[in-house]
């Protein structure tokens, strides 16, 4: 099998294994709204509506949805920056840590009870591979970082949502995200 492939079947494994975990319940947090409040909660709470863009790679619209969704469901609230009244910083809400605290837990239990299933030599297998993956995966963003070497995509371009940069102007197949 080639790498392509291999990529491939990658790619549709780990999006079946993620399917049905996490299903949300009373709040009904969609995915990027789940993402947008796990990174206030893990990375910056207090962002800004363009930090949450850039970090979450999706349009400012996307954002602006999410957040007003979110502030809607008591789960933000937006604050105008001491230092700067212009600028809008985004903070959880007691509610919202909870809800991505709870969500969190939910996610832990249930990736546990499947590598309880694996078993301990397979899954110590897996994350030794995990990790293996994740160290090439920064070493070509270093390189890739390198201005003599040729960008792996074109700036110049303006903004491009995220399926765009992923996929060009093909179309991904729904079933494999």
């Amino acid at each position: 099998m080639d790498a392509q492939a291999q990529a491939e079947e990658l790619i549709q494994l780990v999006t079946q294994s993620m399917h049905g975990l996490v299903q949300e319940h009373a709040e009904q947090v969609t995915r990027g709204e789940g993402a947008l409040l796990s990174y206030l909660a893990m990375k910056h709470d207090g962002a800004t509506a363009g930090e949450l863009r850039e970090a979450m790679e999706v349009g400012s619209g996307r954002v602006s949805n999410a957040l007003k969704n979110l502030e809607g469901k008591g789960l933000v609230m937006r604050v105008s920056s001491a230092r700067d009244g212009r600028v809008v910083q985004v903070y959880l809400t007691e509610r919202g840590r909870a809800v991505i605290t709870a969500r969190y837990q939910r996610l832990l239990r249930q990736v546990s009870e499947l590598l309880e299933g694996v078993g301990e030599n397979d899954c110590a297998e897996l994350l030794r591979l995990t990790r293996k993956v994740i160290d090439l995966s920064k070493k070509r963003r270093e390189a890739s970082a390198d201005p003599s070497r040729e960008p792996l995509c074109s700036q110049s371009g303006g903004n491009h949502d995220r399926q765009t940069r992923l996929f060009g102007n093909h179309s991904p197949d729904p079933g494999v995200i």
